[in-house]
């Protein structure tokens, strides 16, 4: 009896734990909460409208990449908000936008503070820099900002929106002027907004054989000549106008290598891909599309007024006047120097900005000017004693230009580096002499290159003519 007992006793309790085994086989889990993840942040791309992921490179979508909107997503900056930050300006360097051309390696006083590393400029020894902040007014680029107690400073810039509409209906800016100098960038630009503007004007209708013009762009650097290239591949009725030559923004580049590390599409020709990526490369290639797509520039005709009528646009040049529905201006941010106004002064030797010094060896070389950018020029193009330099000024003294670069003058002076010629003139250019006169007469020098730093207006007077707004914008942390 004990024996059936324990027996009863044994199965009771192994058929108690069966049980409860078999019962968790057979109820079904209950799944578990998902752990809480915040929600993506979303934008609509610029281009194409449709929704993506905040911080994407490019649109999956379109394909557009996002850095053509670094400027225009920046918030302008109040200024009655806040004190400005003290100290000395450090430059900050943004390596996708550094072309490596050593500008601001070369103009800055304080050797050794900048550096050439695999092709990008750096800051080698920040302890050196002194906030002197001419590495970033040189950079051809923008590839160079200035902070000062760890805030970067804004830049100036107009008011563009993503569609690259200014406040002003009807006018846009696209290219070197709305923030970025990239040539990509710019010609994508170009590209970008007639690509909107054709959808405007297919809604709005257009009258054909009227003597209003669909589009008037001003400039014809890389984002005015794309835009004149679509604007002629979608059959619209359009004016370049430039001021200068064709290509002038790209004339006043570096001489070494400095662009095109990836093809570029360029409208009515294709891929564009310069192997050595020189200037002279680039220009060459520039000729060769305008010849072989029969695009309409107008060269050496300067915009004077842009003014908005009833349904149209007023555009003034030095030559004639125009309609136009919409005004996409590509001008650059280098404005219009003032020019010397004596014969030959459109000879290719002649340049308004002075951008590698080091490029230059074993030259005659004459600099006009009186203020710091034509003294930091002859000082640069004198110190390595290699260039024979003569710098002219209109003036009895060098009184517009900054002590220091007063005192590096007589010093260079000195050690017979350069040769300075107050209360002196430029009376005629040939291609290989200058005649200058001054107080005791007329002089004539074997000359290869001259430079002509005396001022000129800049293109934010012209923008403030129309009534676009100026902002200032701080960039984004690189």
């Amino acid at each position: 009896m004990e024996t059936f007992l324990t027996f009863l006793l044994a199965g009771a309790i192994t058929l108690f734990f069966v049980r409860g085994y078999l019962k968790k086989l057979t109820t079904p889990k209950t799944a578990r909460a998902p752990d809480p993840v915040a929600p993506r942040k979303s934008r609509n791309c610029p281009r194409c409208s449709q929704p993506m992921e905040q911080g994407s490179a490019f649109c999956r979508h379109c394909g557009a990449a996002m850095a053509m909107w670094t400027v225009h997503d920046a918030v302008a900056q109040s200024s009655s908000i806040g004190g400005k930050p003290s100290g000395a300006a450090k430059p900050v360097i943004n390596a996708s936008l550094c072309i490596g051309c050593g500008s601001c390696v070369h103009v800055c006083p304080e050797t050794g503070t900048l550096d050439l590393e695999a092709g990008k400029a750096i800051l080698a020894h920040p302890e050196r820099c002194t906030g002197h902040a001419k590495c970033a007014e040189v950079c051809p680029t923008q590839a160079i900002m200035l902070s000062i107690a760890g805030v970067l400073q804004t830049m100036r810039v107009p008011s563009v929106r993503e569609n690259f509409e200014t406040n002003v209906p009807g006018v846009f800016i696209v290219g070197e002027l709305s923030g970025l100098g990239l040539i990509k960038t710019a010609v994508n630009e170009g590209k970008l907004v007639i690509d909107h503007l054709r959808d405007r004007l297919n809604l709005a209708g257009r009258e054909r054989g009227s003597d209003v013009y669909d589009i008037a762009i001003v400039g014809a650097g890389p984002a005015g000549l794309s835009a004149s290239l679509t604007a002629q591949q979608y059959g619209l009725r359009y004016i370049t106008l430039e001021q200068g030559e064709i290509a002038s923004t790209i004339r006043q580049y570096p001489r070494q290598k400095f662009l095109m590390a990836e093809p570029i599409q360029i409208p009515l020709y294709g891929t564009l891909y310069v192997g050595d990526g020189t200037k002279e490369a680039l220009l060459a290639v520039w000729e060769t599309i305008i010849a072989n797509t029969g695009v309409q520039i107008r060269t050496n005709e300067k915009v004077e007024l842009v003014q908005k009528n009833s349904s149209s646009f007023h555009v003034k040049t030095t030559r004639a006047e125009y309609l136009a529905r919409y005004v996409v201006l590509a001008l650059g941010k280098r404005g219009s120097p003032r020019k010397l106004g004596v014969e030959g002064e459109n000879l290719p030797k002649l340049s308004y900005k002075l951008i590698e010094a080091d490029s230059y060896c074993g030259k005659n070389i004459l600099v006009v000017g009186g203020g710091d950018s034509a003294v930091e020029a002859a000082l640069a193009l004198s110190r390595s004693g290699k260039n024979n330099v003569v710098l002219s000024y209109r003036g009895g003294s060098f009184r517009r230009a900054r002590e220091r670069n007063r005192d590096h003058l007589l010093q260079a002076q000195r050690e017979g580096r350069l040769r300075m010629m107050l209360n002196s003139v430029v009376e005629r250019i040939t291609p290989d002499e200058v005649i200058v006169r001054d107080s005791l007469g007329q002089n004539t020098f074997h000359n290869d290159f001259v430079f002509a730093l005396i001022g000129g207006e800049t293109p934010e007077v012209f923008l403030q003519k129309i009534g676009i707004d100026i902002v200032e914008k701080a960039m984004a942390e690189f």
